[in-house]
């Protein structure tokens, strides 16, 4: 070879080409080694795509269920609205001129209508301090003396001597057992600045006073290291109901005058003003509107998981089954309404429920205890049973719960 290839250079170069082409897989065979390997991997990885098909197929159910478990809370809610008898206890209240007075009504209220005439606003008291040249430098009293704030039995005491008027003001504002007092600082001029104090409630029974010390514990009387005038007298409110019956209050908001009705006072009136409390049929059919609209969308949800992620599971079938049988079956009771149709809720074609306004405000007005027994009745009302029946399935290691740890067990598994 040595001396060929030495007297032949191209015949080295030959050699070493085909030499090479040899260490090369397959080029000496004619198989294409590369594609063989590449196959052989994929099909090695076939099972591997199996279970991550297998996970995506798992998280995904897993999040329909959260879907569903959104769903069947929003139905629930929609039940628990209308469970309770006091849910049916609804009234409104209106006043005849909101610019004088508001109203609102709770369930204890009764039904009625009562004039009222409001006197006089509660008030809260505001006190002036004489003028001073500045606020930041300037200052007020001897070191030690003290200003002592009592509204009722409480009082606190702050430090004033040596102070400025806004280090006063800070000192009042920011005191930890502060008793309802605000201080504020009101500028008439370059020259001219005041302290106002302000209690923080109204009425006559929030009346501040202020007593000063020195630095022995002593009372100062004369001269006052601040001398405070009374801008605005604190005040109680006052109105006649039915011209009959007075009625003082030290807040505006007045809420024990006539049983389950709160009255927020505005202005004073010349003349009396209306207030009227009837029953609230709108706030009773809103509440069952919304009880139908929570099924429709719960029935849409079930619809939408059968043809997507949950296709085939008899979960979804239960769900629908179990409600569709407590709101086509009897209430079992005695009184006027027995069933939903009766009160203007009924089942389409489609397997969604319609609602009748109209019949319902009917049925409210025919038997409100009828209606409120349909749907409230312990043990029997359709609110009430749906309520139970949707806790049953959401609750710890209830239905939903078990269906969810199960696809999660496989998660893991496959994993």
């Amino acid at each position: 070879k040595s001396d060929h290839t030495a007297s032949n250079p191209d015949a080295k170069t030959d050699l070493e080409t085909r030499m090479a082409s040899l260490s090369a897989p397959g080029i000496g065979s004619g198989l294409d080694i590369n594609g063989i390997v590449e196959q052989l991997m994929a099909v090695e990885q076939i099972p591997l795509q199996r279970l991550q098909a297998k996970a995506g197929d798992y998280l995904a159910q897993i999040s329909a269920y959260g879907q569903l478990r959104s769903a069947m809370a929003g139905f629930q809610d929609a039940a628990a609205s209308l469970k309770s008898f006091d849910d049916f206890d609804a009234f409104s209240a209106k006043s005849g001129d909101d610019s004088i007075f508001t109203v609102s009504a709770d369930n204890d209220v009764a039904l009625g209508s009562y004039d009222i005439l409001v006197e006089s606003l509660a008030e809260s008291q505001k006190l002036g301090s004489t003028s001073f040249a500045d606020t930041e430098t300037t200052t007020i009293g001897n070191v030690g003396d003290q200003m002592t704030l009592s509204i009722g039995s409480e009082a606190f005491t702050v430090d004033i001597g040596g102070k400025t008027l806004s280090e006063i003001q800070t000192a009042i504002n920011e005191a930890a057992n502060n008793t309802g007092v605000s201080a504020g600082i009101i500028q008439e001029n370059d020259n001219s600045f005041h302290l106002v104090l302000s209690s923080d409630n109204t009425g006559t029974a929030n009346v501040m006073t202020l007593s000063f010390t020195d630095s022995l514990g002593t009372a100062i009387t004369d001269p006052l290291p601040l001398d405070f005038t009374e801008i605005q007298p604190a005040a109680d409110a006052r109105i006649i109901i039915d011209n009959a019956y007075t009625v003082t209050r030290s807040s505006n908001s007045i809420a024990d005058a006539i049983q389950g009705v709160t009255i927020e006072l505005r202005q004073t009136s010349p003349d009396e003003v209306s207030l009227d409390i009837a029953r609230d049929s709108g706030a009773i059919s809103g509440s069952v509107e919304g009880f139908v609209d929570a099924y429709n969308e719960l029935f849409s949800s079930l619809n939408g998981l059968q043809q997507g992620n949950l296709s085939g599971d008899g979960t979804l079938r239960l769900v629908e089954r179990r409600v569709r049988s407590v709101l086509g079956s009897s209430a079992n009771l005695t009184g006027a309404y027995a069933y939903a149709s009766q009160v203007g809720i009924t089942f389409e074609k489609d397997g969604t429920l319609s609602f009748d306004k109209a019949e319902l405000n009917d049925a409210l007005e025919n038997d409100l205890t009828g209606v409120a027994d349909l749907f409230a009745n312990d043990d029997q009302g359709l609110a009430f049973r749906l309520d139970a029946l949707m806790q049953s399935m959401l609750e710890t290691e209830g239905m939903i719960d078990a269906r969810e740890d199960g696809l999660n067990a496989r998660v893991d598994t496959n994993n």
